[in-house]
């Protein structure tokens, strides 16, 4: 099967587009003066539109003491009492910022020190004030962790393979935005560019003199996902590598956020932090970041130490601080050091002195992130919480069929299903041969309820979410495919109301949940094979916990379908990290799960039980719109929840459900396409008595593609059964309906 491609993000205004290339060469601006400087047209960028400019200033005093202050700020307003960068005497001290452009396409870079200085200026990127022709990367703030550590030799270079590491995904990033620091009594410059790309005559980080420097880079990565640190310097020089956010492709499985310049504007004026001590700044609502719909700011932090070295350490308030760089500092000197600062969930960022001794802060703000949106407009109604829940001894099975392991075999059928003491099962079986059904318990010391949510990962091994007993969603993937081993458990740590279903877009797998007041969530992969990074709210409210969400695969993204606290079935398409389109399918009064199937074209039908008990159906047309009506499937009084698939051998769709009887019924199209259906007939050809509802499954077995469907019975035993003699050129017969019972679970210890 071909692989789905959803259509990448829109043009919008924020996206981010790398540029690299001189704005200031080497001119000296007098203390108390202000050089204007012009950005819209130079350095690749176009003429208009420029929202603001990622500039790296490289400053060195040249009179007097030699010591002093540059403040950046966009032309058309006063200056702002801030700091952009701190500078010296013998020495490049060098800061990233991001800066707002004024409406002339100018900065203004002033002087505010007693001290002539010399000074360089780079862009090192843009955003746009309007959406542009094409669309742009996104950015993703991370609460900084560690890269790594890398020697960089003299004259010399070193790759650095950023992806997988410190939060940063696997895939779809364009740039990673990090801390480098290091230190070297030898002089020298250090330059970051692509790994394909040619060396730049810009400058990254000034090294030399024992002092412990930092500077922020905005990495590049070249086509085999890896930057390029060259040592323009006589010794090898060792630096630490703190990743504080990536930007993501407009092709990434999740849409960031879009970068939107502030004047910069003053948090912390003068704050004494003692050794070890920490300060919190709270930069919503403050110097035009709004109160809401932030993921995070870009700082910059200045600071003066008395006595000894050390660093300053940012990070998301609430959360523990890791071993990283955000600013450095030595005895007796004012520093200045930007960071993207990811927001805790408190809205909130701390800054930790890791120094020996007290400090003085200033804290200054130049951006922020706005976070997409990613509901539909319009409210529902309020919902219900509900409390976490025991153990649910007859939830229905899941079942798929893998990926063949090699070329000519046939996949293994996978199952998973929970007890009523807690334990998740995991069952595989050869489809030649489903009496080899061996089952694993697979929950460890842990409990879960309701029905796990079977997915391979794009590289072929079997991942499994369930509901944990304390109330969050546990992930847990396959260390190998072939032998089947599994890895760890993980807990996403959010408790969730309903049960969990996953599916895939593109490479990447989405797990979606209801949480228990009722709002809609997903959980993605930011990449493919990666962990899952924590859960999105998607900005859809007044939904049932009782019912799971379902996720089908389109072309343009998934299709979401989910029950509301009134019982109206909802939709909606999902794509990169949001939710759009979103449509009522139904009156008030309906329960329990959906079953949607899909035929070429991307077109979904779907399967309910009605208010009164009977299953209804609707298609979508040619436009992807769902009618008003419901169809009536047949008479049949229904007790569960249908199931329902497209056979593979006569291209009809197939329908089981557990009727009032406790029995399992089965009708299907009498034409294929047509919703003609068959009368209802008692799909088994046994005495057994189900105690969940059945799963309808396609696979390949031996004799070609077929389909089957599985119960348990009130002993947790399987019962699995299959059509024989069906046909396209069968209408009104039903299919006869063979069964065995599969292999028992083992015995609960």
């Amino acid at each position: 099967m071909q692989p789905r491609t959803v259509a990448g993000a829109s043009p919008e205004a924020g996206q981010w587009f790398k540029v690299r290339g001189p704005l200031v060469g080497g001119q000296v601006i007098a203390a108390g003066k202000t050089l204007t400087v012009k950005v819209t047209g130079k350095a690749g960028m176009p003429a208009t539109g420029v929202a603001s400019v990622a500039i790296n200033i490289a400053a060195n005093g040249r009179t007097g003491d030699g010591t002093g202050q540059l403040i950046a700020y966009p032309s058309g307003v006063a200056m702002p009492d801030t700091t952009t960068i701190r500078f010296r005497k013998s020495f490049y001290n060098q800061n990233l910022v991001f800066l707002k452009v004024g409406s002339d396409g100018n900065v203004k870079l002033t002087n505010d020190s007693s001290s002539d200085v010399l000074v360089y200026a780079d862009a090192h990127g843009y955003t746009t004030s309007a959406p542009g022709a094409t669309a742009g990367p996104t950015f993703f703030p991370l609460k900084p962790e560690r890269i790594g550590q890398v020697s960089v030799p003299a004259n010399g270079s070193v790759l650095v393979a950023p992806l997988g590491k410190a939060g940063v995904p696997s895939g779809g990033v364009s740039d990673v935005l990090f801390t480098m620091s290091g230190r070297s009594a030898t002089a020298g410059k250090l330059i970051v560019y692509p790994s394909d790309g040619s060396l730049p005559t810009d400058t990254n980080l000034d090294y030399g003199l024992n002092l412990l420097v930092q500077n922020q880079v905005i990495g590049r990565l070249g086509a085999d996902g890896k930057f390029k640190i060259t040592n323009n310097g006589a010794k090898a020089v060792t630096v630490s590598l703190d990743a504080a956010g990536y930007f993501a492709t407009p092709t990434a499985a999740v849409r960031g956020s879009t970068v939107e310049p502030i004047t910069p504007s003053r948090l912390v004026n003068d704050a004494r932090v003692p050794a070890g001590g920490t300060y919190t700044v709270a930069p919503l609502g403050q110097g035009g970041v709004p109160a809401s719909g932030v993921s995070g700011v870009y700082l910059n932090i200045t600071n003066v130490h008395f006595d000894g070295s050390g660093v300053l350490r940012v990070y998301p308030s609430g959360t523990t601080p890791s071993e990283t760089h955000a600013v450095t500092f030595q005895a007796a000197m004012a520093y200045s050091g930007a960071i993207p600062a990811k927001l805790g969930a408190d809205g909130k960022v701390t800054i930790l002195n890791a120094g020996s001794s007290e400090i003085r802060l200033w804290v200054d703000q130049f951006a922020y992130y706005k976070t997409p949106t990613t509901g539909c407009s319009g409210t529902a109604a309020p919902a219900r919480a509900k409390a976490v829940a025991d153990p649910e001894p007859y939830n229905p099975t899941t079942v798929f069929q893998a990926s063949p392991a090699a070329v000519g075999s046939q996949g293994i059928l996978e199952f998973a299903y929970t007890d009523g003491i807690g334990r998740l099962m995991h069952g595989r079986a050869d489809p030649a041969s489903l009496g080899s059904l061996q089952w694993t318990p697979i929950h460890g010391q842990e409990g879960y309820y309701g029905q796990p949510a079977l997915a391979e990962q794009a590289d072929g091994r079997l991942n499994v979410l369930a509901h944990n007993l304390s109330g969050d969603v546990w992930s847990r993937t396959q260390a190998t495919k072939d032998p089947a081993a599994w890895g760890d458990w993980v807990d996403v740590q959010k408790p969730m109301g309903s049960t969990v279903t996953a599916a895939r877009q593109d490479d990447a797998l989405d797990a979606f949940a209801v949480d228990g007041g009722g709002s809609l969530w997903a959980l993605p992969q930011y990449a493919a094979n990666d962990p899952y990074k924590g859960w999105i709210d998607l900005g859809v409210a007044g939904l049932s916990t009782s019912t799971a969400p379902l996720a089908v695969p389109v072309a343009d993204g998934l299709r979401l379908f989910f029950l509301d606290t009134s019982g109206t079935w909802r939709t909606a398409l999902y794509a990169r990290g949001t939710v759009s389109n979103c449509a009522s399918l139904s009156d008030p009064g309906f329960s329990g799960n959906a079953s949607v199937v899909t035929y070429p074209g991307s077109r979904l039908r779907i399967f309910v039980r009605g208010a009164d008990g009977h299953v209804l159906t609707k298609t979508q047309d040619g436009s992807g719109t769902f009618p008003p009506a419901w169809e009536q499937v047949g008479d049949l009084i229904a007790a569960g929840s249908p199931s329902a698939l497209v056979s593979p051998r006569s291209g009809k769709t197939e329908v089981v459900v557990r009727g009032t009887d406790d029995r399992i019924y089965s009708t299907g199209e009498t034409v294929q396409g047509t919703g003609e259906w068959r009368a209802w007939v008692d799909a088994q050809p046994d005495a057994s008595v189900p105690a969940t509802d059945p799963t309808a499954f396609q696979y390949v077995g031996t004799g070609g593609p077929t389909w089957s469907y599985v119960f348990r019975t009130i002993n947790q035993e399987m019962r699995l059964y299959w059509p024989e003699g069906e046909t396209a050129r069968l209408k009104a017969s039903p299919p006869a309906f063979k069964g065995r019972a599969l292999p028992k679970p083992p015995p609960a210890r």
